[in-house]
């Protein structure tokens, strides 16, 4: 269970506890494992491996709590804010009111068009298929020689 010696520059920056997990994750994957002596040569998988590890051990131990960084964090942010402060805003509140009552507008302009185009086309269907039931029901009455006026539809 070791991996190659080229790679004792990874295997450093990782605690034993990673390096085992990946050994055994190398080692008995559902697709693909590798044996050991696999596992214990030189590959590019096995090294894009031990990167991946390596990064994302680094990026979960920077992730930890560490005071120093929080109190920079608390410095930069008030020094923002006060910046941010005395930097003009870009655009007035009523120029970003006009702007999303016109988009606002847009949209319900677009909005009102399409909806009449889907009723307009589904209107055409239906008159289709009514003119459809009435031709039906004259030649149904040609058929019968009867007379289906005063036919009650019931609900």
């Amino acid at each position: 269970m070791d991996f190659h010696e080229n790679y004792s520059s990874l295997l450093t920056q990782l605690p034993p506890s990673l390096i085992k997990a990946g050994w055994i994750q190398l080692t008995t994957r559902k697709k693909n494992p590798l044996s050991e002596s696999e596992a214990s040569s030189i590959s590019p998988i096995i090294e894009a491996f031990l990167k991946h590890e390596v990064d994302r051990y680094q990026r979960n131990k920077k992730s930890r709590y560490n005071p120093t960084i929080e109190a920079e964090t608390k410095s930069q942010s008030s020094a923002s804010s006060v910046l941010y402060t005395n930097i003009a805003p870009l655009y007035s509140e009523e120029e970003v009111n006009a702007r999303i009552k016109e988009a606002t507008d847009n949209l319900r302009q677009e909005f009102i068009k399409s909806t009449e185009e889907t009723l307009k086309t589904i209107k055409q269907q239906k008159d289709i298929e009514c003119n459809q039931i009435k031709i039906d029901m004259a030649n149904w009455k040609e058929k019968d020689g009867k007379s289906y006026s005063n036919i009650s539809w019931k609900k």
